[in-house]
Order: structure tokens, then sequence, then C-alpha cells
């Protein structure tokens, strides 16, 4: 039996046709939120938050932190990116425009 990692997973979700990507995301969906966990650590929530296994405010209440908590840990592991202060109105809408896609905002 062949062990492979959650990157490795990752890596073949990918290589998936976008129709097949968003079947297996609804299927992972389904199972994480029958799955989750009564507590969790900060990675696991974020984790977990990731994964679309949960809200930004259910992962917080799982780690048991604040929603700022997890959003600084989202961006302390690149997962997030904070606007700085340099960026045009348009970038900023471009920016809350794709963490609004992503699930992030």
């Amino acid at each position: 039996m062949t062990t492979i990692t959650p990157e490795q997973v990752l890596d073949l979700a990918r290589r998936l046709a976008p129709a097949e990507q968003r079947w297996l995301a609804l299927h992972l969906q389904e199972h994480l939120a029958t799955t989750l966990p009564a507590h969790a650590t900060l990675d696991e929530a974020v984790d977990l938050y990731l994964a679309d296994a949960c809200s930004l405010a259910r992962a917080a209440d799982l780690a048991g932190v604040t929603r700022w908590d997890l959003l600084d840990r989202l961006q302390a592991r690149g997962a997030m990116q904070l606007p700085s202060e340099d960026r045009s109105a348009d970038e900023l809408d471009d920016l809350a425009e794709r963490l609004e896609q992503q699930g992030l905002l």
C-alpha cells in the first residue's frame, strides 16, 4: 500500500479538468462537513478553513481564537495578502473581489 501526502493529492487535483475539480470539491466539502472535530489547533483550523470545510468564524471557534487571530495566521502562511497603502483604489477593488471569490472575505 502506498501512502501519499496531502500535497500530492492537491497536485493531482490541480491536474483535473475544471468540472472534475468542482465535483471533487463538492464531495470533499460534504465529507468534511460531517467530520469536523470538536476542537482544533490554530494550524488545523486554518487548514479546515482553506479546504472550505468551514467558515472563518467556525474555524476560529474550533481553535478557540478570534477571527483576527485566524486572519493573522492566514497572512503568515501566505494564504492571504493584506493591502498595502501604495495601491490604487482599483487595485484594492480587484484584491477584494479575488478574496471574495476565494471565500476569504
